[in-house]
């Protein structure tokens, strides 16, 4: 496929019309809003509310963002995304990545929110038709393999044909723009202030996609808070989001 045939496939499949099941997540971003520990204190926030000031977050959002995307995303689901493009053809080897996001990803609730998430991706494929899609779908709901979003992303994006780097910055993007979109749903900030946040961050974006991506055994993730959060998120009383 030529590159401009693939940049187009990347921006439909990193557009937040097109129906993967992201939206519904918010990955611990809910959770650090209710609780006001988007880099703010409870008391700080009750006071401006108080006086009617509005508090402008959206510093905190990027540094989330920022936080999701270097050591999350970079250095543990693009290594699998990655080596799941590479194993495209081979169910044997992605089956085996997807037991190994399995078992490396300890909260039950961003397993849970990776498989989910995952497999309505591939559902929308399977209907659209793209190869590969229905085997790999026929393997989950045997129950042998997990359909994890990185495994699922690499072998589809690459079975339509995309190149290796535009998956990256697909699945990069994608990540960027569902989190600031969770933070406008929740009245964190405007629409505009979440465009500022994506175009701050897209530095950091090229800077991490020029590094190669480590391999699967290398893969880490340290995200604490936000896992902690993921994982209290079923006891608030009010939740917009999955997680």
């Amino acid at each position: 496929m030529s590159p401009l045939g693939s940049s187009l496939l990347a921006l439909q499949q990193a557009d937040s019309f097109f129906p993967g099941g992201a939206v519904a997540w918010s990955w611990g971003l809910e959770t650090l809003v209710a609780d006001a520990h988007l880099g703010t204190s409870p008391i700080t926030t009750i006071g401006r509310r108080q006086r009617g000031l509005r508090h402008d977050r959206s510093e905190e959002v990027r540094a989330f963002v920022e936080g999701q995307l270097r050591h999350r995303w970079n250095s543990f689901d693009r290594a699998f995304l990655d080596a799941a493009w590479q194993a495209a053809d081979d169910l044997q080897s992605l089956m085996l990545l997807d037991a190994q996001v399995e078992a490396l990803t300890l909260a039950e609730e961003l397993r849970q929110g990776s498989r989910r998430v995952g497999q309505s991706l591939l559902g929308v494929h399977v209907a659209l038709g793209t190869p590969g899609a229905a085997p790999y779908q026929q393997n989950i709901l045997a129950g042998t393999t997990s359909g994890h979003l990185p495994v699922v992303q690499g072998l589809i994006w690459q079975k339509l044909g995309m190149h290796r780097d535009h998956c990256q910055l697909a699945a990069a993007h994608g990540l960027c723009t569902g989190l600031v979109s969770a933070a406008v749903r929740l009245g964190v900030m405007g629409h505009v202030d979440a465009q500022r946040v994506l175009t701050d961050i897209q530095p950091l974006l090229l800077e991490l996609l020029d590094e190669a991506p480590c391999a699967p055994d290398d893969a880490s993730g340290f995200t604490p808070m936000a896992e902690i959060a993921v994982m209290r998120h079923e006891t608030q009383n009010l939740r917009l989001f999955a997680n």
